[in-house]
């Protein structure tokens, strides 16, 4: 096999980490040929431009019209009449300048697809489309993959053919499931065991397995992968007599018996084109409410193309004559079918008929984002092919069946290809849109390239505010299609405002630098909120959409929601007073390790990286931080001190911050403050070198050897089984070496960092192994001496004499907080250095993964690999550990463009105010392919009702407890509903009157959040010193703990949380309640 060309790992870290780096570098040697420059030809050559193909030859012999513009961005008002392949053939090459970009302006034949490994044909004649379909099928000895793509209005198609035996290595590209196994049974079929602890396992009935480091049973070793028969949580047998096997055993304390899942290959045998057109097969279902569309579609794209073969055109819109004509050519298709088909539903033909002109570029996105994935498919035999037909349609983003022909008639500007299918009324709402976009990342570019084709905020009425924080980086451009090299640096949000107005300058765009958040509510307040007609995210955090959600919900804004992983998106539309919201569904389970194997038992290199990166934060990230705030904050010792004893009494407060006791909070920050300002303060260089070789011999040697010391080989667990069962793997303590690349690596990274932390100028050659070498020569290494009862954390929840983690600590049997930790504290206050005897503050260095200049992920990567040599762990490359250490999410462009194109059919529908069944939610999956549109989730309506409980289920199952649940509204209520208190700047007593008065309920509770971390309780009568505030204005009270601090002063809202009893003391719930103290 030839060498496979070297990548750009930094530009292209998403998408390796989305499909491996194989599959990029076999597009590098790829020529691809896209014939058809419209709209949805643009989108695919662009996604197969960010791929990075060898070659890129763009075909067409059609000159520009402003119908094109509607959907082709790369084409401008300037270039009608030119050919459209030509025309925009520089622009398109920017996108990647290593990619070779060819353009063909006369007719396409046989003879220009010689040298072609994939052919993707767009809008092409049906009679040329079979002439190039069994020309691709006759190439040897690998026939030209053969990709078929057509959109028209919002209907859609595609076929592949990949020839006569194309194998599949990796069906769905997901990482191979595994197990640690703790026995493997001599029996026929076979049973095999799995580590509790690693939770219920994943391998699936049907997957092959190979089994790693297998001891005893030694004719698994190298075997041939085994198929799984059967699976439960933690077992499952495989298709294999082990009865004459020898025993398995594990004897190697350092390593413990794994199964992992063997890809196997598949064979798919493509038919011809000409075959599927007659005799299609299954079609891939993409609509669950439309069983029965595609052969419908399938007849009248065909039937379409008859009516252009025998006219030379496509057939007019709104034409009743040429409607006809395409009518009977669809009857007569249907009839040659193999299977025919019985009826040709007219109703949907028409609109096919009256929308093919044009292509919408939500269509186009959609379908360009699928074929350029089918592309890489066919290129790198990874992921399933489409097999082989697709239609999609979303009739139901058309307007009224009754709006009058004269609407739909084009006006000679760059929005006619809208106006064909939409109709002049429905267009112009889209240009006088005014909306908020979240982000101008991957989905954010996509969006707007989306929204300015559409015409989107493309009048004087209209607006789109976009905004995002963050900042260009090399990372971001093979997917982040607006922005260039010489962009990186510099804001998204104005580069993304710039790039986009290009394609259509009448685009409004107010591009920011805000973060969404409650701290930047002065600038999103209530007025901004209000004014806008949605809101669409392109976020790729949780808590950012959450917050979002939130303020969508309040102030009853529409919000289209998306999201990618890798291949996977998914599309949210939430509605007002229709649909559920985002928060309101549960976000997936993450996997976490306990913290006893990142610190003390790490089996796998994820642990070893986390724990990497952990100790990189402390050290390098918080710890110097903590230290310059006590440099800088006169209070600080004063502020330690109240959060953890009272002022009057000095008895430890029972206080708790994220989980930890204030005492151990404060302990732990204390500890980190004194490192990096006494203990482990560096003055020179060469002091840094110490400390890295210091810190070496902590991490890698002494905690091991005290591991060790504590559990020998020989331990016993709490339940008198071997203390170094599966996972735990018996670990060894390293012995450092400066001629081995990975210790200095560690010694390099730590040694410049330490640096950076106190501003010590660095050699010229900080790089250089050699240059270390004498200062490593002068530190003197303590020898180790292990202690005896050391407690450490094994997580063994039965161990009574177990160790507490670093983390946590002990609590008295009253639950009060032990003594140890505040005498702790006070200890190292005593220790705390001047603060004015720094003339040098110490850095806080922010963890960035993706600069290679900075040690950041050389300390991480290289700290990981050591540890992973302590407990025979495999190693890791800088990308690998770069990908798990950086959390980076894979991401494509294919994906991306996809699903942004269906987040915009369905803002067409919101324009228009559809019914609820008209909308749809999607889940997909580019991988297998699997495309889902479901109606979305009607909101939740909370109602009066009985709640029953089992409080002891192990012990007394059959006792229920039954509570009642009244509600207000009487009917129930939704997540939309609010009670707003619009009865001026009433009292707290007014309040409680007010729900006594108009809902015959009594308040016996109100909290106001103040900040996301703090709620104070305006009135509860358990608190007796509440009831002063019966008096008290709501707004007042509001402005007296701080509720104006971070957003806009005064916006004339407060929200209050509140709990209600009715007369019989039932509980009464309510929705959100706002007081509205003026306008």
């Amino acid at each position: 096999m030839p060498e496979l060309p070297q990548l750009d790992e930094d530009r292209d870290s998403r998408t390796i980490a989305a499909l491996g780096r194989e599959v990029l570098q076999r597009m590098m040697g790829t020529h691809v040929l896209v014939s058809g420059m419209d709209g949805l030809g643009c989108e695919i050559a662009k996604n197969v431009m960010l791929a990075g193909v060898k070659k890129l030859t763009i075909q067409d012999d059609q000159k520009t019209s402003w119908m094109d513009l509607s959907s082709q961005f790369y084409l401008r008002d300037t270039d009608i009449g030119k050919n459209r392949a030509a025309a925009c053939k520089e622009r398109l090459g920017l996108l990647n300048t290593t990619v070779t970009v060819n353009v063909i302006e006369e007719p396409l034949t046989t003879a220009h697809l010689e040298d072609i490994t994939v052919a993707v044909f767009v809008g092409t004649p049906e009679a040329k489309l079979l002439e190039f379909n069994n020309f691709c099928r006759s190439k040897k000895p690998e026939p030209i993959k053969f990709i078929m793509a057509d959109c028209k209005g919002v209907f859609g198609r595609c076929f592949c053919d990949f020839g006569d035996e194309f194998v599949v290595q990796d069906v769905n590209g997901e990482n191979p499931h595994a197990a640690i196994i703790t026995n493997i049974s001599n029996a026929n079929p076979a049973a095999v065991t799995c580590s509790q602890e690693e939770g219920i396992i994943e391998l699936g009935e049907g997957e092959y397995v190979e089994f790693q480091d297998v001891e005893g049973m030694t004719e698994l070793v190298g075997h041939a992968p085994v198929k799984v028969l059967e699976t439960h949580m933690y077992n499952f047998k495989i298709d294999l007599d082990t009865t004459k096997f020898g025993k398995f055993k594990r004897e190697n304390l350092a390593s413990f018996t794994t199964c992992v899942e063997r890809k196997m290959p598949k064979t798919l045998k493509f038919r011809s084109l000409n075959d599927c057109f007659q005799e299609p097969g299954d079609f891939l279902l993409t609509d669950f409410m439309k069983f029965d569309r595609s052969p419908q579609l399938h007849v009248g794209f065909r039937a379409l193309e008859a009516y252009r073969a025998k006219h030379g055109k496509t057939a007019p819109p709104r034409d009743a004559a040429a409607f006809a004509e395409v009518l009977g050519f669809a009857k007569d298709i249907a009839k040659s079918l193999k299977d025919p088909l019985e009826e040709v539903q007219e109703g949907v033909l028409k609109k096919l008929v009256d929308g093919a002109p044009a292509v919408l570029m939500p269509m186009a996105s959609i379908f360009g984002g699928i074929i350029g994935q089918e592309v890489m498919k066919a290129v790198s035999n990874k992921l399933h092919p489409l097999f082989q037909l697709m239609y999609m349609d979303c009739v139901e983003a058309l307007p009224a069946d009754d709006t009058p022909d004269a609407d739909f008639v084009p006006e000679g500007n760059r929005y006619d290809g809208q106006v064909t299918v939409f109709g002049k009324t429905l267009q112009q709402k889209i240009r006088d849109l005014k909306y908020f976009i979240v982000g101008s990342g991957a989905l954010g570019c996509e969006l707007l390239k989306n929204f300015a084709m559409m015409g989107v905020a493309s009048s004087d009425k209209g607006s789109v505010t976009l905004t995002d924080d963050d900042i260009i980086e090399r990372s971001n451009l093979s997917r982040q299609f607006l922005f260039r090299n010489q962009h990186i640096g510099k804001s998204k949000s104005l580069i993304a405002k710039t790039s986009v107005q290009e394609m259509n300058p009448e685009f409004k765009v107010n591009a920011l630098q805000e973060r969404v958040q409650p701290a930047s509510e002065n600038i999103f307040d209530r007025k901004f909120w209000e004014g806008l007609d949605g809101v669409a995210n392109a976020l790729d955090n949780i808590k950012a959409r959450r917050y979002v959600d939130q303020q969508v919900v309040y102030y009853q804004k529409s919000l289209l929601e998306s999201g990618t992983m890798g291949t996977k998106c998914n599309m949210q539309v939430v509605i007002p007073h229709k649909t559920t919201n985002y928060g309101s569904r549960a976000d997936p389970d993450t996997k976490e390790a306990p913290e006893c194997a990142l610190h003390n038992f790490p089996h796998n290199i994820n642990h070893c990286l986390s724990l990497g990166r952990s100790e990189f934060i402390g050290r390098f990230t918080n710890a110097p931080a903590n230290a310059l705030k006590y440099i800088k904050d006169a209070a600080y010792v004063n502020n330690v001190k109240e959060k953890i004893w009272d002022k009057e009494t000095g008895k430890l407060l029972d206080g708790k911050v994220n989980g930890l006791s204030n005492a151990q909070e404060a302990n732990e920050e204390l500890i980190g403050i004194l490192e990096c300002l006494v203990t482990a303060k560096a003055e020179t260089f060469d002091d840094c070198v110490s400390w890295a070789r210091l810190a070496f011999e902590e991490y890698f040697v002494n905690r091991i050897k005290q591991l060790v010391h504590s559990f020998p080989a020989s331990a016993k667990n709490s339940t008198g089984g071997p203390f170094w069962a599966p996972p735990k793997r018996f670990p060894t303590a390293l012995e450092f070496d400066a001629k081995d690349e990975t210790h200095m690596r560690f010694i390099i990274a730590a040694a410049n960092l330490k640096a950076l932390t106190y501003g010590i100028p660095v050699p010229a050659n900080n790089r250089d192994p050699a240059t270390f070498l004498a200062a490593l020569e002068a530190v003197k290494v303590p020898p180790f001496v292990p202690k005896d009862g050391l407690k450490i954390d094994t997580g063994d929840k039965n161990e009574k004499s177990g160790a507490e983690p670093p983390n946590k600590r002990a609590k008295t049997d009253a639950g009060e907080p032990s003594g140890d930790a505040a005498d702790q504290v006070k200890a190292a206050l005593e220790q705390l250095p001047p603060r004015d005897a720094f003339k040098q503050e110490p850095f806080s260095n922010e963890f960035e993964k993706d600069d290679d200049t900075n040690h950041h992920m050389d300390f991480i990567g290289a700290f990981a690999n050591l540890r992973a040599r302590n407990y025979n762990i495999g190693e890791v490359d800088k990308l690998q550990a770069k990908l798990i250490a950086g959390r980076i999410i894979p991401a494509l462009a294919t994906t991306t463009s996809t699903v942004t194109g269906f987040v915009c059919l369905e803002l067409v529908k919101l324009v228009q105010n559809k019914e609820f069944e008209q909308y749809r939610d999607l889940q997909a999956n580019l991988a297998l392919p699997e495309y889902y549109m479901y109606e979305p989730e009607a909101a939740k309506k909370m109602v009066p009702r009985t709640v029953k409980t089992i409080p002891d289920p192990i012990n007394h199952p059959d006792y229920v407890e039954e509570e009642e649940i009244d509600t207000r509204p009487k009917d129930g209520y939704t997540v939309w509903d609010k009670i707003l208190i619009n009865k001026g700047d009433i009292t707290v007593q007014d309040f409680i009157d007010f729900f006594k008065k108009e809902y015959e309920i009594e308040c016996t509770s109100i909290t106001c959040a103040i900040s996301s971390s703090k709620a104070v309780i305006f009135y509860n009568p358990l608190f007796p010193n509440t009831k002063g505030n019966l008096t008290e204005k709501i707004s007042a009270l509001y402005q007296k703990h701080g509720g104006f601090e971070k957003s806009t002063g005064d916006t004339g809202l407060v929200q209050v949380e509140c709990l209600f009893e009715n007369d019989e003391g039932t509980e009464v719930e309510t929705p959100t309640i706002v007081v509205q103290y003026h306008d």
